[in-house]
């Protein structure tokens, strides 16, 4: 059952698991919550470490104050959320928009993050993106959630995995339309004008993840945020698009478990 903490202005609802192991921070995309790290808090609880999942101000649980957002309230919401809970050196991972406010944390905190770790991040959008944004944002208000599932899926899950796996876009899409329509259009504002900033001042390491066959952030994106922080690297996963963390899950896992083995004390 989800457990709510009050910030300032906003409360944000998250799920714990517990473990006496590296604290893992998990921070959503546009349209997830924290539903959508389940298979990774199931990992991190078989391996023992402390798991924390939350949905951020306008999604899933949490409230859903009027807007605008943005990634730095975003970001200043996660400082807020460490702090409630209590959370010292944890390691972050991003998926979509959640990289970055991943990043603009560690930039905040220097060295009381451990480590990040991006899913299908970017430093910035491509500019062609900026007409796709624009149509979600007119979409959800006129509420029309359920054609902005359905092109949600098709650039979250790879082909060869919807065609597979009938049950698991069928759910994927009910995760994206169950968004209510206005805060979801907030939301896409945000992440519209998203960006990295300071790169130069993430000290953590980073591991900069995508799918092999993601459309919205490909390997390319990946190598970019490696190269643009001080220690990054990158790892692809093979076969997934931008949703790898739900098509994958295995990999995934695999690849955040070996990353948080790095910060065992």
């Amino acid at each position: 059952m989800a457990e709510r903490v009050e910030l300032e202005d906003v409360r944000l609802a998250y799920e714990e698991r517990p473990g006496d192991g590296a604290t893992v921070v998990f921070v959503h995309g546009l349209g997830g919550s924290f539903h959508s790290w389940w298979a990774q808090l199931a990992a991190c609880e078989e391996r023992g470490l402390r798991a924390l999942a939350y949905d951020q101000r306008g999604a899933g649980l949490s409230d859903k104050p009027t807007g605008p957002y943005s990634v730095e309230l975003w970001a200043r919401d996660l400082v807020g959320f460490l702090d409630a809970v209590d959370v010292h050196r944890p390691i972050l991972v991003g998926h979509s928009v959640g990289c970055m406010i991943g990043e603009h944390a560690c930039v905040a905190l220097e060295d009381r993050i451990a480590g990040l770790m991006t899913i299908g991040g970017a430093l910035r959008w491509r500019d062609e993106a900026a007409p796709v944004f624009e149509e979600r944002v007119k979409l959800a208000r006129a509420g029309r959630m359920d054609e902005i599932a359905t092109t949600v899926v098709g650039t979250g899950l790879s082909e060869a995995r919807r065609r597979s796996d009938p049950a698991l876009e069928g759910l994927f899409r009910e995760l994206i339309a169950s968004n209510d329509p206005q805060a979801y259009a907030e939301c896409s504002a945000a992440t519209a004008v998203g960006m990295m900033v300071d790169t130069d001042r993430v000290s953590c390491p980073v591991l900069a993840c995508c799918g092999e066959h993601d459309p919205v952030a490909p390997p390319a994106f990946a190598e970019a945020i490696a190269a643009a922080v001080p220690d990054g690297r990158t790892a692809v996963v093979p076969g997934a698009a931008h949703w790898c963390q739900l098509e994958a899950p295995e990999r995934v896992n695999e690849l955040m478990l070996g990353f948080a083995d790095e910060f065992a004390t």
